[in-house]
């Protein structure tokens, strides 16, 4: 049972990570103007589990390390490492703000693939919910229009790859340390950058994009933690609303490090994404309490 006090903190937490994950994205952004998106993979991966394996070692859990071949946690890193290629790619192509908007419809990706794949009924308003966030990302990428990159449908694509991701987050047994998971995806990141690299021509580094990589590896890692700590310290439908405090973070990054600011369709385009997220989470957190309320027993006659 989850008190007020421990979904504040939830809440908390959830808010800190997104920002986290809005200024790792800032970095990747920057970086990918010195070089291509396996190479930010494989040298951000080496630095983040180095530093991960540094912090298990200090904490005396590397024994934790046998859960490295559990398979759940292999399939999410896979499933991790190639969207996360997808997004830094298109990093280097489009704004900071959009590319993290049309992310945000995930959620919305999830419910549909539960429909169609595992049999799951939902409502009409619901279908117009998943109806509306696509609408949205059509505002954000602007297909037809002569401001329109093909690069925009990378994180269409990623955005399928997180749904998965999340759904196979979600059945990674408990026992299973968090920084174990961390490390393997990591770990798999770098790998993808390393395979990568025979596709793409790397750049040689200087003393400043070695900063931003690693700055990278840290927020990689802290967000990773705060994000999977507030779903750990407060039921997840009262946290998962609060994810889309990634899109405003985006939008204040873009403008501050890259002077790219989105235009009023645009912004109208995240505002619907975000709206019917919010309302997708909060349908299921009240069909979820009905569910419970029906299975328990009536008063005594």
């Amino acid at each position: 049972m989850f008190t007020p006090q421990a979904n504040q903190r939830g809440i908390l937490l959830m808010v800190a990570g997104t920002a986290v994950f809005a200024a790792n994205d800032a970095c990747s952004k920057l970086a990918a103007a010195h070089m291509p998106a396996s190479q930010i993979l494989a040298v951000r991966g080496l630095m983040a589990a180095l530093m991960l394996a540094i912090i298990l070692g200090l904490r005396g859990q590397l024994t934790g390390v046998r859960h490295v071949a559990d398979k759940r946690v292999l399939l999410r890193s896979s499933a991790e490492a190639v969207s996360a290629f997808l997004y830094i790619t298109a990093l280097g192509f489009i704004g900071l703000a959009d590319a993290s908007a049309i992310m945000q419809v995930s959620p919305l990706v999830t419910m549909a693939a539960a429909v169609l794949f595992l049999g799951t009924r939902i409502g009409g308003k619901r279908w117009l919910a998943v109806a509306a966030g696509f609408i949205g990302v059509l505002l954000v990428v602007k297909p037809g229009a002569g401001t329109f990159q093909a690069a925009a449908l990378l994180p269409v694509v990623s955005t399928f790859l997180i749904s998965f991701r999340d759904f196979v987050t979600g059945r990674i047994a408990a026992h299973v340390p968090t920084l174990i998971v961390t490390l393997v995806t990591a770990c798999f990141g770098m790998m993808a950058g390393l395979v990568g690299s025979g596709f793409e021509a790397w750049q040689s580094l200087d003393l400043a994009a070695y900063a931003i990589l690693f700055l990278g590896a840290v927020t990689l890692i802290c967000g990773h933690m705060l994000v999977i700590s507030a779903f750990r310290a407060a039921h997840p439908s009262v946290v998962a609303p609060f994810r889309y405090a990634n899109v405003p973070f985006a939008v204040a990054y873009g403008a501050w490090l890259f002077d790219m600011r989105p235009d009023a369709i645009a912004l109208a385009g995240m505002a619907l994404i975000i709206a019917a997220g919010v309302y997708t989470v909060r349908n299921q957190r009240r069909e979820g309490r009905r569910a419970v309320e029906a299975a328990l027993p009536g008063p005594a006659e």
